[in-house]
């Protein structure tokens, strides 16, 4: 395979990983094998024997949540575990995110998302984050467990406070994440307690203790279920959400192509996610040592996938840094694969694909008043200012 070339860092910046995206398909830099191409990004993110529950540790680890109580209860987490651990915690979670199921809930989403923008005063200045963005999934949210809707800042709040500064290493934030985090969990305990004594009915809370009795899970796995569902459901949704809409409305003529043809809305946020993915680095760590389209790899070496990299290598996508919606549909490489693979992209989906229906049927002249704004990070990106005009 020959001598990859090397490189000090990797960050971000578009022109370099362009240019080093033509000069191979993954350099070396201090940290690990970084890889640019999408064809070996997909073969990381299916390789038995490159683990990713490690990764979100390091995270941690980088955050400065290290040791403790905080770091105990997030070693309970499925995103630290591997092996047959990792199985069992997924086990439920996939039978209660099952696409079938999942897919059911459209209507419901959709009839959130209207309700949302009915919200909107009319002829007001959008405030596309905080009138829409963070609304959609912590309502949701709700309406899957069953909590009272009035709870959904409180969701969007909680998520936010965990997980963002575990995913941009925001240490001024590490106390306020542990503290979310304990929060989250007494949340969800009284929530599911709430829900015996009120009786099971068929909402997502109900699986999830119905699954306890069956003996699926333990009472403990039960309450870190209810955590990582609240977590997952809402932070990472919401950026993406975001990033989406301001791709589509940062060219007037991709919004119009929408409204004039709803067909092609997924499409549009397929192509928005690979142009602006909310993961910018996904990571795993080589727990044995094997090899990666033929380079070998030490046990414990990092593999860091660029998806900014990947999702424009010109050997897959013709005209690479363009918006087109006549594309093949392809994997989103921010929601991984094979074991790893992203238990709630179906309903993260169905959340983007019924909000942009909906808000453009709503608004079919929305258009930004104010270039949009984001703060970008190795790991990933978030929708710091969002507004437009209808």
């Amino acid at each position: 395979m020959g001598v990859l070339p090397h490189v000090e860092t990797l960050g971000t910046d578009r022109d370099q990983l362009d240019r080093l995206s033509a000069q191979s398909w993954a350099v070396t830099s201090e940290r690990g094998l970084e890889v640019l191409h999408f064809a070996p990004a997909a073969e990381t993110l299916e390789h038995k024997s490159l683990a990713k529950g490690v990764s979100f540790q390091r995270r941690l680890d980088d955050l400065g949540i290290t040791d403790g109580p905080a770091r105990d209860d997030w070693e309970q987490m499925l995103v630290t575990t591997e092996g047959a651990h990792r199985r069992a915690l997924r086990r439920p979670f996939a039978v209660l995110l099952a696409g079938p199921q999942v897919k059911k809930l459209t209507g419901e989403v959709r009839r959130i998302v209207e309700g949302i923008l009915d919200e909107i005063p009319e002829g007001r200045e959008i405030d596309v984050m905080g009138d829409i963005a963070w609304k959609v999934p912590s309502r949701v949210y709700c309406h899957l467990v069953a909590a009272p809707l009035d709870q959904a800042p409180m969701v969007a709040s909680l998520s936010d406070r965990t997980l963002a500064p575990v995913l941009t290493v925001d240490r001024s934030r590490r106390q306020d994440s542990i503290d979310a985090f304990n929060t989250t969990r007494d949340f969800v305990r009284e929530h599911l307690g709430a829900r015996r004594r009120e009786g099971l009915g068929d909402d997502f809370a109900s699986i999830m203790i119905r699954q306890q009795i069956e003996g699926l899970q333990t009472e403990e796995e039960l309450i870190y279920e209810g955590i990582a569902l609240l977590q997952a459901s809402v932070d990472n949704t919401v950026h993406q959400l975001g990033l989406v809409l301001g791709t589509l409305l940062s060219d007037p003529t991709r919004w119009q192509a929408i409204v004039q043809d709803a067909s092609l809305i997924p499409a549009s946020i397929e192509e928005a996610m690979r142009l602006t993915p909310r993961f910018n680095t996904v990571f795993r760590q080589a727990h044995e040592a094997t090899k990666l389209n033929g380079h070998p790899l030490d046990a414990g070496e990092w593999v860091f996938v660029s998806t900014l990299a990947a999702n424009r290598d010109p050997e897959r996508f013709v005209d690479p840094h363009d918006f087109r919606l006549d594309r093949r549909m392809v994997r989103a490489l921010q929601f991984g694969g094979g074991p790893y693979s992203c238990l709630g992209q179906t309903l993260a989906r169905i959340e983007l694909q019924e909000a942009v229906s909906a808000i453009s049927e709503r608004f079919p002249n929305l258009e930004l008043n104010a270039p949009w704004t984001t703060h970008v990070t190795n790991a990933v990106t978030e929708v710091s200012k969002l507004s437009a005009k209808t």
